[in-house]
């Protein structure tokens, strides 16, 4: 789509001297609807389009962006990127070694693209979930829908030519209840690297009435006992302790600088022999569709974790650089204003061996937590994270409901303690929010199966 821009870069890049050179093309869209009591109150489209370049000279970097993507425009942010470079000094900066790439990678089989469906269409999407949200106890209800797309093309000095069309959309409906002075809220969010066809195979009738029920239910909810308990963490917030607590230790930016407890501890067994954890820019389950990174990288499947064992980290060009070994393309940018960082993907625990039900089953007293509600997890590996709801769970069987669940330790600690992980697998992601890092935000999966910790701190209220 810019080839001959790139080339004409490319040629200036190399007549100017610099070691490395590339430009990232971005021409995307992210479409948002919101529907609040009864009424469309937001209706918006953003379109980002232009170019970033980034040089290597001397071991310094200089990156530039621009949005005009004309020859002239990018010779003028190829100037400054330079400058930027030159201005740094001598540098100990640098990039591994890797394969020159070229191709087209884009979803096939997508029936309804969002940038082909009429904005009528899509409110009708919002209107459908927001009714069943609005159920007779219901104090206020909203639905929402996003989505995501366009082209990215990536070019390097190196030869490379990578053309992607990334797609994302999703669906959300959120509802607040009140039965007999109790107030409850529940939402249910579905999306994808897929077409609006996904919203025929789950549909807004269904979002819109799972939130509801969540919300009826929480109203009626207590609040869990304090204190160390067995605890079953389902999919979502499996995913979360997955990319949250740990994923952020194993990037290797953190590792390279000392303030991950991972550093140098490759081989090492850290967790449980049930524990395998991976981060991967393409899952066949769903999550979202990653095939390269923005620095032109396959973004093959990395072991984190395989069994209990440290096997590796998630890197860039830069950080492979500086640790003697190759990208395992987390290298991502927000858009192409900004320069790749180390990022993850679609990060999750494998499935295990045990059924959802024999985990129950087999579970004598403890609670089961759902619906990730904020928290906080920081680079010691400590955590603390809010589950919306739950359920006590007493001989085997699910009890009565409880309401924000606060889970509380160190998650190098609680992966010693799972000791059961589902065979059922659920991955999730959608274009609302995403992972923040440096000002720069991603869009991300995120999930697991299933798993059960022996003991976790739970914070709720005694007596």
């Amino acid at each position: 789509m810019f080839e001959d821009e790139a080339e004409y870069l490319m040629r200036k890049a190399s007549e100017a001297g610099v070691q490395y050179a590339e430009v990232r093309f971005e021409d995307t869209t992210y479409e948002t609807l919101a529907y609040v009591n009864g009424r469309v109150s937001e209706m918006g489209q953003v379109r980002i389009k232009g170019a970033g370049v980034r040089v290597f000279i001397n071991g310094s970097v200089g990156f530039a962006a621009t949005s005009d993507a004309t020859k002239e425009g990018l010779l003028n942010a190829l100037k400054e990127a330079i400058s930027i470079a030159k201005a740094l000094g001598s540098g100990r900066q640098a990039l591994s070694k890797e394969e020159t790439r070229s191709g087209t990678f884009e979803i096939r089989g997508i029936k309804e693209h969002p940038r082909e469906v009429e904005w009528d269409v899509k409110i009708e999407l919002m209107r459908r979930a927001y009714e069943q949200a609005k159920g007779e106890n219901t104090i206020s209800a909203l639905s929402r829908y996003a989505a995501y797309y366009g082209v990215i093309d990536f070019f390097n000095i190196e030869g490379s030519k990578i053309h992607v069309e990334p797609l994302l959309i999703g669906l959300s409906a959120f509802s607040v209840t009140k039965v007999n002075g109790g107030t409850g809220d529940g939402s249910e969010t579905i999306g994808g690297s897929r077409g609006l066809e996904l919203f025929k195979e789950r549909t807004p009738e269904e979002v819109g009435k799972r939130a509801y029920e969540k919300a009826l239910e929480k109203a009626k909810a207590k609040y869990a006992p304090a204190g160390i308990h067995v605890v079953i963490i389902t999919p979502r917030l499996a995913g979360v302790f997955a990319h949250e607590s740990f994923g952020h230790l194993s990037e290797a930016d953190n590792i390279v600088n000392g303030v991950s407890p991972l550093s140098g501890r490759l081989g090492e067994k850290i967790a449980s022999e049930e524990v395998t954890i991976v981060d991967s820019g393409i899952v066949p389950e769903g999550g979202y569709f990653m095939p390269v990174d923005d620095e032109g990288i396959p973004t093959q499947k990395v072991v984190l974790v395989e069994r209990g064992v440290l096997r590796g980290y998630l890197q860039s060009r830069e950080t492979a650089a500086q640790l003697g070994t190759r990208s395992t393309g987390n290298a991502r940018a927000q858009d192409y204003r900004h320069e790749p960082i180390v990022r993850m993907r679609n990060t999750f625990f494998e499935r295990g061996n045990w059924k959802k039900e024999e985990i129950i089953e087999e579970t004598k007293n403890g609670i089961l937590v759902e619906d990730p509600r904020g928290g906080q997890a920081n680079l010691d590996g400590t955590f603390t994270f809010t589950a919306s709801r739950g359920y006590i769970v007493e001989g085997g069987e699910l009890k009565e409901p409880i309401r924000d669940v606060v889970l509380a330790g160190n998650i190098l600690e609680m992966l010693k303690f799972i000791d059961a992980v589902s065979h059922e697998l659920e991955l999730f992601t959608s274009p609302f929010g995403g992972c923040g890092k440096w000002g720069q935000r991603a869009f991300v999966g995120l999930g697991g199966p299933t798993l059960r910790v022996k003991k976790l701190m739970v914070g709720g209220r005694r007596g």
